[in-house]
Order: structure tokens, then C-alpha cells, then sequence
């Protein structure tokens, strides 16, 4: 099988290639050729915009691909451009979404209003009704015209297509440019004292994915031909609250420290991620686990374990942690005699 992998050289995209390759088939990337990845010799590229994917067509028709597997695409510009690209030369495309198309995570970010969702969600839960869900923050044109609704709708509705449409959860790991877990990772590994969190985050659940095990359920949907016409979510069986993923950070860690429940009013404003946390965002996976065989191939312990070498040796430029902040809060706590949340 040969798969042409649009974007793919970042975070999941170079495991994806990894494990494609590994199991005997052909691969071409396109990419700009913008971020180092370390890609298997044997692995073809194709250096462009997927902005001018059209230009490409002749390319990619040399190629004879089998399928195409889009990483990267964000718009439902690109997701046209994408179909009349490949339209007469494959007639498969698979691509990587996102669980942020449901109405839940409207109801957590503030663009939905009305009842909470009951949770987990599968993949016939309700989508958000209000589109372009980053236009008021997004600062490029590409983010304001984010919206992977549009661009399942675009893939799935091909008259000569079949699309597979894999929606992801919040993944993390090595090569995680959002560095998840460094907020945690960080002061325990300088051993402070105590995490300090918000209550309105102690208890939220979301559902999360290791790098490693996504890529394999990526690669499940593109080698499996079960997977002509669906969607699949993707991600981990338990969805576990914030003050229980601290815990096994800590465990991984070897942290004695405590946790800290505060109200969000007294913490320093990057602390709150002013959510709707009433909301819970839990998506079951069991329909690529039943259909595709789909399961984890590290462990969540071995995972961590490698999420935390690479946070420690690859900080952010810029982070919210203030540790002077904490203290302070902590002595003036201590002087009123307040009484604290405290978890171990």
C-alpha cells in the first residue's frame, strides 16, 4: 500500500510514518519542509503548501498513491482543496480530527449554552451548532477558519471518496508543543512543596491519548479497509479527573509533596483556564476498539515516564508558573488559619 501523508512531521505525524513504514508500506510525506523530523530512510517527500496542494496534482498523480492520510487539515478550504486535489487519483482519505467538533466542548469553551451533555460520548454525540470555534482568539486566518466540522463534512460527503475521519483527543507526550503536563512536571521535579490547583479543575475529567498509542490508532484506520466511510473517536478507556492525573505524575516522580485545592479567586489568573468545568468531555473509544482491534501499545506508566523526560529536557519558552505567588498565598493562608483542601 502506498500512503501519502499530508503534513506528518510533527508530534503524532513522524510515529504515524514510523509505523507505516515499519509494516511494509510505502510512504511520501508532503510538508514544507519547515520542522526536523527523524523519518525512516526509504520515506519519500514532497516539499510544499498545502495551501497550493492543487499545483501538486500532477505530482501526486505521478505517485499513483492508494489512500491519502491528512494530518494537517484545519479549514474547509483545505478540506475542498484537498478532495479536488486527489479527486480521479485515490479514492480514499483518512484524516485526523478532532473531539472539539462536539457539543461538549462548546459547553466547556462557552460557545454552546443550554443543558450539559451526559457523558462518555460516542460518535453519533451531538456537535457543536456554532462553527468557527477559535475565531474570537485565533490570530492567523488559518486559525480564524479552523473547524474540523467542516472539514469531516467536506471529506465524509464525496460522491467518489471514502473518508475515514479519526477524532482525537488532547494528546500528550514527547513533542507536545502545547507541553501539557509541564505545569505539574515542573515544581515537582524541583521537589516544591505543593501543587496548587483550582477547584473547579479538581474534579473535571477529559479525555486524553498518549502520542504513541494515537498513532497506532491512526495507523488501524488507514491499513484497515473496515474503515471505508466511518468515524472513529480515538483515546484513552478512563478518563481521569485533574487531581488523580497530579497523583500519577507525582507517583512517576516520586513527588511527597500535596495538593492543594484552592478557590479559582485565589489563584493568579494562568492558574483558572476559565472553562465551564460542570462539563465533563469523556469520549469512548470502544467503536475502533470492537471494529478495528484498536489498543494501547505503551503503557500509561511508561508513557508519563517518557512525557516527563522529554518536558523536563525541552521547556516552553514561557509558562505561567509563580512561585512567589504561591507562597504568598500559602503564608496568608496559614496566617488566617484557613483550612486547606489537602490531597496526598
Amino acid at each position: 500500500m502506498h500512503v501519502l501523508v499530508i503534513g506528518g512531521t510533527s508530534f503524532m505525524g513522524p510515529e504515524v510514518i514510523k509505523r507505516l513504514f515499519n509494516l511494509g508500506h510505502e510512504v511520501t510525506v508532503f510538508h514544507r519542509g519547515q520542522t526536523k523530523s527523524d523519518l525512516p530512510p526509504g520515506v519519500h517527500e514532497i516539499l510544499g503548501d498545502r495551501n497550493e496542494l492543487l499545483s501538486y496534482r500532477a505530482t501526486i498523480q505521478k505517485l499513483e498513491p492508494d489512500a491519502v492520510l491528512d494530518m494537517i487539515c484545519m479549514t474547509e478550504t483545505q478540506a475542498k482543496e484537498l478532495v479536488q486535489t486527489v479527486d480521479g487519483i485515490v479514492n480514499r482519505i483518512i484524516t485526523a480530527s478532532s473531539q472539539d467538533v462536539y457539543r461538549a466542548f462548546g459547553l466547556v469553551n462557552g460557545t454552546e449554552k443550554g443543558a450539559i451533555e451526559p457523558v462518555p460520548i460516542g460518535e453519533d454525540g451531538a456537535l457543536r451548532h456554532n462553527l468557527y470555534p477559535q475565531r474570537e482568539f485565533a490570530k492567523t486566518e488559518e486559525r480564524r477558519n479552523y473547524d474540523k466540522i467542516l472539514v469531516e463534512r467536506t471529506i465524509m460527503n464525496h460522491p467518489t471518496i471514502e473518508g475515514t475521519v479519526i477524532r482525537l483527543p488532547a494528546v500528550y507526550g514527547p513533542n507536545d508543543r502545547a507541553h501539557r503536563w509541564y505545569s505539574f512536571i515542573k515544581p515537582m521535579s524541583e521537589q516544591r512543596p505543593w501543587i496548587l490547583l483550582p477547584e473547579s479543575l479538581a474534579d473535571w475529567r477529559w479525555t486524553r491519548g498518549y502520542v504513541e498509542n494515537m498513532a497506532e490508532g491512526i495507523v488501524q484506520a488507514v491499513v484497515d479497509e473496515q474503515a471505508k466511510g466511518k468515524v472513529y473517536n480515538l483515546g484513552e478507556n478512563e478518563a481521569f479527573t485533574m487531581k488523580e492525573w497530579i497523583k500519577k505524575l507525582a507517583s512517576s516522580l516520586h513527588w511527597k509533596g500535596k495538593i492543594v485545592i484552592l478557590p479559582d479567586s485565589l489563584l493568579p489568573e494562568a492558574y483558572s483556564w476559565g472553562i465551564n468545568a460542570e462539563q465533563d468531555v469523556i469520549f469512548t473509544s470502544d467503536k475502533i476498539r470492537n471494529e478495528l482491534g484498536f489498543k494501547e501499545t505503551v503503557s500509561l506508566e511508561e508513557g508519563l515516564k517518557r512525557t516527563i523526560d522529554w518536558e523536563l529536557k525541552n521547556p516552553p519558552e514561557t509558562h505561567g508558573l509563580d512561585y512567589e505567588a504561591e507562597d504568598e498565598i500559602m503564608r496568608l493562608h496559614h496566617a488566617k488559619g484557613a483550612v486547606l483542601k489537602v490531597g496526598n
